[in-house]
């Protein structure tokens, strides 16, 4: 079992407000809910990045629509099934 260190945390309302809708509708306890936000916030900043979510989700649209475009000219018959497989996959090996 992890070990883990008591540490003293103050947060806003709104914060806790979203983490505790966030943990309810995963099943999880904010506890964990927190670790795992910080699991994917430190390495960004511990690398030196910020997070622009606007362009994330501009550039993850864009290049889904653009590879979409690609597949469905080159070998429309596997577009279905490489989409899929891409849902499998995101459930399989990131919980979505």
């Amino acid at each position: 079992m992890a070990r883990f260190v008591q540490c003293g945390l103050s947060i806003a309302p709104a914060q806790h407000q979203r983490i505790k809708r966030l943990a309810a509708e995963r099943g999880k306890h904010q506890a964990d809910m927190i670790r795992h936000l910080i699991d994917l916030a430190l390495p960004l900043a511990e690398a030196g990045h910020g997070l622009d979510l606007p362009r994330l989700v501009t550039i993850l649209e864009f290049t889904s629509l653009a590879l979409d475009t690609l597949v469905q000219r080159a070998s429309p018959g596997d577009a279905d099934r490489l989409l899929d497989l891409a849902i499998e996959h995101a459930k399989t090996y990131h919980g979505a």
